[in-house]
């Protein structure tokens, strides 16, 4: 499954994207205002209007069900706590209707951002959903390049589901989106050889199957 802290990080991206949003940190520890103590904030966003500052608290929830009340209440109480003008909750799977009144009522934002949004923040056109779990987004973070055979530069993505090890592989030659269970192999239209292994997506191009050799020109 994505990771709390992938999914914070996302959060944060998603905010610094934001032209001319103000100065965006990222998991930053601020001094509580009573006691001293450092407590940890997701993103801080502060902004400088009209020669006021103002601080914008945001918390990201990572959580397999809707928020709820309580969670609301506790990021208002952590942004009292270190002076922040403002709370922000972004959610992965939304709130309850009481979580939105009290949200409301109170003035903080909810906003929401899935896990697939999340993904797509992170890596760019780079994840598909597992078809095989549906517990996890498989994203295409192995790649590589080499030099084929007839001088031409080929170069390919794949990668596993980190929850059953279901495989895709995308071939640049063939365009062709190859998707391969565990502990099997496939083949794309250009005769390349994908194999999901242990250690990941093994590429066999078709002219090394024919020589039985390996490509000298191979390139990590």
């Amino acid at each position: 499954m994505m990771k709390w802290q992938e999914y914070q990080e996302a959060v944060a991206v998603l905010y610094e994207q934001a032209d001319g949003f103000g100065n965006v940190k990222r998991n930053v520890m601020v001094p509580d205002k009573i006691t001293g103590q450092p407590r940890q904030i997701d993103v801080l966003i502060e902004i400088e209007a009209k020669g006021h500052s103002l601080k914008l608290l945001v918390d990201a929830k990572f959580h397999a069900d809707p928020i709820d009340v309580k969670q609301i209440e506790s990021v208002l109480a952590l942004a009292d706590a270190v002076g922040a003008n403002k709370a922000i909750i972004v959610a992965a799977n939304g709130w309850t209707e009481p979580a939105e009144k009290k949200a409301d009522h109170t003035g903080c934002d909810l906003r929401l951002l899935s896990l697939e949004e999340a993904i797509d923040i992170l890596i760019p056109d780079k994840w598909e959903m597992c078809p095989s779990c549906l517990h996890d987004c498989i994203v295409l973070d192995d790649d590589g390049a080499l030099i084929t055979a007839d001088g031409l530069l080929f170069w390919w993505l794949a990668g596993q589901c980190r929850e059953c090890k279901y495989a895709f592989a995308w071939c640049q030659e063939c365009g062709i989106y190859t998707d391969i269970p565990f502990g099997d192999s496939a083949t794309c239209t250009c005769g390349h050889l994908w194999e999901n292994k242990s250690d990941g997506v093994n590429l066999t191009l078709a002219e090394e199957r024919m020589d039985g050799e390996p490509n000298p020109g191979e390139q990590e």
